[in-house]
């Protein structure tokens, strides 16, 4: 078959609707399909091109704005020929990631116009922006947009059950989940290729390590989970935080000047994962998580995951026997979560043992990618 992807994002921008994209992209390559993926302009980057796992790429005119976190499409003569040269490609399915993208918007409708079957894959659990008159505007313009594409498209589905949950809230009912996922064995060369480098940014030696990986933004609760981490560490020395990664909260963080922290920067995707494989706790108090691949690939590498209960985080972390799930990205709750496991060897092997069964038997990319095409030929046939 021959399918096309849209995504707002995508890579080389790092963040999970893109490795979602991606990862699903190769696995069907790999089943025999050809896949085509359709994103937003970046700088420095082909508005054409056929990647090394073979996903041809298309990258339509846009204009970034919120800190390169929304675009805008420009229809202008490059975007009428990237449409064009679309049309010719006769697609038999499409995938729209995330429903409150203008990008997704006209994708439902292109999808419509040029009867493709098509399913959106909604991410979020949570307005993109949540406080004052800009967070009203916000949900507002979110509103009209899923409402818009439900019009063109019925077929929603979520990456965990929370996201289902998140589309009732704009009247939507779910069709089922299409979970995230991991590619066990690529996760773990990967983070293997990452360690030396890794190595000289930070020195391990016998410290029991905790980190985070992502945005330096509120949402994430790094600023929580600093301050948890500095009064944690008065008791256990022993300890350090790494923190990887960057954002607006990053100097704030930094001018903190908390022992035992440490701040990496960005890393690469290999030295990312190298981090989680050198690490015993991975820390995420996030309150916004479709359902985060960090905390899968954690899993993954037998990290200790401490999370709040946001996205598909509790279907991973099913239990205490799996990991913590914490009440809230308070501070308090993490330092509570961080002593509980910090002196409790066995318990702490316990859980990411049970955490990585239940990944291999339920998150992975082959199981996932199976699931997306019965939902394909069911749909296929019921037209």
């Amino acid at each position: 078959m021959n399918f096309i992807l849209f995504s707002a994002q995508y890579l080389p921008t790092v963040g999970g609707v893109e490795r979602y994209t991606n990862s699903l992209a190769k696995k069907l390559i790999d089943n025999g399909h050809t896949v085509t993926v359709v994103t937003s302009s970046l700088e420095n980057q082909p508005m054409t091109q056929t990647d090394s796992d073979g996903i041809h790429i298309y990258r339509i005119p846009v204009k970034w704005i919120m800190n390169n976190r929304f675009s805008i499409p420009i229809p202008n003569k490059r975007f009428k020929e990237i449409k064009n040269l679309l049309k010719a490609e006769k697609f038999d399915f499409a995938i729209i990631q995330t429903k409150f993208y203008l990008n997704s918007a006209w994708a439902s409708k292109f999808c419509k116009q040029n009867k493709i079957p098509a399913i959106v894959i909604e991410h979020g659990t949570a307005h993109l922006i949540r406080n004052g008159i800009v967070g009203f505007i916000g949900s507002l313009y979110e509103h009209i947009c899923a409402k818009y594409i439900y019009h063109n498209c019925k077929n929603f589905y979520g990456v965990s059950l929370a996201c289902c949950d998140w589309l009732s809230h704009f009247g939507i009912k779910a069709k089922g989940c299409l979970y995230n996922a991991v590619d066990l064995k690529a996760i773990y060369d990967t983070a293997l290729a990452g360690e030396n480098s890794l190595k000289e940014k930070v020195n391990f030696n016998d410290k029991t390590t905790i980190c985070f990986a992502g945005r330096f933004i509120s949402e994430k609760g790094v600023v929580n989970l600093a301050n948890s981490f500095a009064e944690f560490n008065k008791t256990h020395q022993n300890t350090q935080l790494v923190m990887a990664g960057d954002g607006v909260l990053w100097q704030q963080i930094k001018d903190m000047n908390i022992p035992n922290l440490i701040l990496t920067g960005t890393l690469s995707y290999a030295e990312s994962l190298a981090l989680l494989k050198n690490s015993d706790i991975f820390c995420l108090p996030t309150f916004s998580e479709g359902f985060s691949t960090s905390v899968l690939e954690a899993a993954a590498l037998k990290c200790f995951i401490i999370t709040t209960a946001t996205g598909g985080s509790p279907q991973l972390i099913k239990d205490k026997n799996h990991g913590i799930i914490i009440p809230s990205m308070e501070s308090s709750d993490i330092l509570t979560a961080l002593t509980e496991v910090i002196d409790n060897k066995e318990y702490l092997e316990q859980c990411t043992e049970n955490a990585y069964i239940n990944l291999i038997n339920n998150f992975t990319w082959e199981k996932v990618s199976q699931n997306f095409l019965e939902i394909c030929k069911n749909q296929k046939e019921s037209i």
